[in-house]
C-alpha cells in the first residue's frame, strides 16, 4: 500500500468535505472534526467516519459541564454531523485495496491476527497523520476562512477504551494540543480514568 497516497487522498477528501460544509452552514462555528467507528475484522476494512460538531451543538450532561466525559463536545455519535458519508464514499476503494492486500491473503486464524494486527497499526499511523496534515491546513486557512484558529481534526475512538488517549495524542501534535485546551482537559480526564 502507497500510504503517503492514502494519506492525501484522506486529506484532499476531508478538506474538501469540510470547506463544503463549512460553506453551507456560514453561521455556525464549527470547532473540530474527528475520525470515529474503525471497523476491522478477519475479512474487511472499512472506512472510519469522518465527524464534525459545532459550538452551538455542544450538550454538557451535568450543570457546570466541568468534567468533558459527560459532555458531547468530544462524543462524535452524538455530533450534528456525526457521519458524512461522501468522506467513506469517496474513500472506499483505498478501503477495498487494502482489505485486498492485507486481509484477503490469510488463510488460517492466526495469519487473520497477525494481518488485522499489522493493518490496525499502519491504519492508525497513517489516520494520525491525515489528522495532522488537515489540522495544519486549516489553521493556515487552507480549507475554509471561517474555521477557528483552535480548529482541530483528532481521532475520537471511544471503542478503543485505553486505546483513546493514545490516539488523540498521535493525531495532534504535541505543539498544537496546548491551544486546545478542552481537549487537553478531556485527555487529562481519560488519563485518570
Amino acid at each position: 500500500m502507497d500510504w503517503n497516497a492514502f494519506e492525501t487522498a484522506w486529506h484532499d477528501s476531508g478538506c474538501r468535505i469540510l470547506a463544503d460544509l463549512a460553506a453551507a452552514f456560514p453561521d455556525e462555528r464549527l470547532y473540530a472534526a474527528a475520525f470515529h467507528l474503525f471497523y476491522m475484522d478477519g475479512d474487511e476494512i472499512l472506512s472510519p467516519a469522518l465527524a464534525a460538531n459545532t459550538e452551538a451543538t455542544v450538550r454538557e450532561m451535568r450543570p457546570g459541564g466541568e468534567d468533558y466525559r459527560d459532555s458531547t463536545r468530544f462524543a462524535p455519535p452524538e455530533w450534528r454531523w456525526d457521519v458524512l458519508d461522501a468522506a467513506s464514499d469517496a474513500m472506499s476503494p483505498w478501503y477495498h485495496r487494502l482489505t485486498e492486500e492485507y486481509l484477503a491473503p490469510a488463510a488460517t486464524e492466526a495469519e487473520q491476527f497477525a494481518a488485522m494486527d499489522a493493518l490496525e497499526t499502519a491504519h492508525d499511523a497513517a489516520m494520525a497523520g491525515v489528522c495532522k496534515a488537515m489540522t495544519t491546513t486549516a489553521r493556515r486557512g487552507g480549507i475554509h476562512s471561517s474555521l477557528p484558529r483552535e480548529f482541530v481534526v483528532v481521532i475520537l475512538e471511544g471503542q478503543r477504551g485505553d486505546e483513546e488517549a493514545g490516539l488523540i495524542r498521535k493525531s495532534v501534535d504535541p505543539q498544537l494540543l496546548p491551544t486546545v485546551p478542552e481537549l487537553t482537559e478531556y485527555l487529562r480526564q481519560l488519563d485518570e480514568a
